[in-house]
């Protein structure tokens, strides 16, 4: 008899681990030319952060941002990028991933 399988309450699902193991292979796209030239393109057509726009400040674009994360969105799609000072980049980033380990997705 196969004794049950245990899963451990701190242990990651698997659909979970598999998302993040296809985090890698994006995130080698982030250091690609093509990435490159098209952040740097984007950048320079939306000079300013998207965020601090929507609230009223005016704050110059650092980072090319997937609206929709990459694991759920074409990465190449730029419909879904919008241009982010750094620091809104990363409440942005950090309240995608509290979002999506509390499993209401993003």
């Amino acid at each position: 008899m196969k004794p049950k399988s245990l899963t451990r309450p701190w242990s990651r699902p698997r659909e979970i681990r598999t998302k993040m193991e296809d985090r890698k292979v994006s995130d080698e796209r982030y250091h690609s030319r093509r990435w490159t030239k098209e952040s740097a393109a984007f950048k320079a057509s939306h000079p300013l952060c998207a965020e601090c726009e929507r609230k009223g400040r005016i704050s110059p674009a650092e980072v090319t941002d997937h609206i929709i994360p990459v694991g759920f969105h074409d990465f190449w799609d730029q419909s879904n990028w919008q241009a982010l000072c750094r620091k809104c980049n990363i409440i942005k980033g950090n309240r995608d991933k509290r979002e999506y380990f509390m499993g209401r997705g993003v």
